[in-house]
């Protein structure tokens, strides 16, 4: 999580002044404390550019002869009023900075509840005064809380705003389930994966009941972990609604409604940007059937799903059998330990079963606990064939405004 610091602040209200003002560091510091800069406490003080440079990014702490002069009431409502004359004037869209700070207090888990209901006071900044009164205590405490210096791999990031906080202590039971043990044979559908995202953040991994899109996406996870900040794993459970209201945060509070938590995790999750990734697995359902898949599909993120659905006019993917025989006896391999032994055998049962990977797990199981031999096995596959070559139904959406719905079918 960004920590709400005298650096942070500032960069969300440098972030929304007109680049035509030309407004540096030492300019915007010299308006920001004109007050202090005035007094008498600072007559024999001046701005160094280095200085204010580490203030900006968080590696140092503010003056204390700032923060002092700052920590009186008298000179807080000086302060304000250097906002209101000489910063705002600057900017061309204020409210949307104070949005800014808000979604900073309110997420930052290193903040009392109590704490921040003071800095926040209620949220109800319809008047100008108290939009200004909320950006001066966030920048008055942002001061004067203890000083936590940033890390310098990640400092520049965040001053320009292209960063995701990092969610490991914020965000609890939303991490990647373990990978299957057994899993291979899809390297080259992890590249392919891989290469969409740099198309469009948000893509549809599509496929038959079985065929291995869950495990592919947990393996896309652990191969590119590295890429990403952070990570996040949904499974749907028939409402994305409700799936990201169970969400559990750090700062969750159990009087909460559940519409004041839903708000609240879906606030933080349209922040999150390009260096998050967002999973959601087996998301098999028409458009019409979750109103909210419009809203999640404009989030900053990148979201991977899983669905037996096919939107057409989005970024798919179709996974498909494992093509390559050797990859599906090496995974025989892993459950029954004769298969050296029985390779034709065993050959033949993969093409009974059309390649499709859990089918290909369930049969050797069966060989492993001697309930059939092979021979015995493949004769029944072989004899059921007909069965197995229903059609299995996937639907198909027409998705240019995610609507107008058709049904098609894909041969297992």
């Amino acid at each position: 999580m960004d920590r709400c610091d005298f650096s942070s602040v500032v960069t969300i209200i440098r972030r929304y002044i007109i680049e035509d003002k030309g407004m540096n560091q030492i300019d915007f510091t010299y308006l920001l404390f004109d007050t202090f800069m005035s007094s008498d406490e600072a007559a024999d003080y001046d701005f160094d550019n280095g200085q204010v440079c580490r203030w900006m990014n968080g590696q140092d702490k503010v003056s204390p002869r700032i923060v002092a002069y700052y920590l009186e009431h008298a000179h807080q409502e000086e302060l304000a009023e250097n906002i209101r004359d000489h910063i705002v004037p600057l900017m061309y869209d204020f409210p949307m900075a104070v949005e800014g700070l808000y979604e900073l207090v309110i997420q930052d888990s290193s903040i009392s509840e109590q704490k921040k209901q003071e800095l926040i006071n209620g949220y109800d900044f319809d008047a100008f005064e108290n939009k200004i009164s909320f950006m001066t205590k966030a920048l008055c405490f942002g001061m004067e809380r203890n000083f936590v210096k940033r890390d310098t791999k990640t400092k520049q990031l965040l001053s320009a705003g292209n960063l995701s906080p990092v969610l490991l202590d914020y965000v609890m039971g939303n991490e990647v389930p373990r990978l299957c043990k057994f899993f291979c044979g899809r390297s080259e559908e992890l590249q392919a994966l891989h290469s969409l995202f740099e198309k469009d953040s948000k893509i549809f991994l599509y496929g038959i009941a079985g065929i291995g899109k869950s495990e592919l996406v947990k393996a896309y996870a652990r191969e590119y972990r590295k890429d990403y900040t952070n990570i996040l794993y949904l499974t749907y459970g028939g409402d994305l609604w409700q799936d990201i209201m169970d969400m559990d945060f750090v700062d969750d509070l159990s009087q909460d409604t559940d519409e004041e938590r839903f708000k609240k995790h879906n606030r933080f999750l349209r922040s999150l940007k390009e260096d998050t990734l967002l999973i959601v697995d087996n998301f098999n359902a028409m458009p019409a059937q979750d109103s909210f898949l419009p809203v999640m599909l404009k989030y900053r993120c990148l979201i991977l799903f899983t669905t037996r659905s096919v939107f057409d006019g989005r970024s798919t993917m179709r996974l498909q059998e494992i093509s390559d025989m050797k990859v599906l006896v090496q995974l025989v391999s892993c459950f029954y330990s004769e298969t050296e032994k029985y390779y034709a055998t065993v050959e033949q049962m993969i093409d009974a079963v059309h390649r499709h990977t859990f089918a290909v797990e369930l049969a050797t199981r069966l060989l492993e606990n001697g309930i059939l031999l092979p021979d015995t096995l493949l004769k029944k596959l072989q004899e059921e064939k007909a069965a197995l070559e229903n059609n299995d139904k996937i639907n198909m959406v027409k998705t240019a405004n995610l609507s107008a719905a058709w049904t098609g079918y894909f041969r297992s």
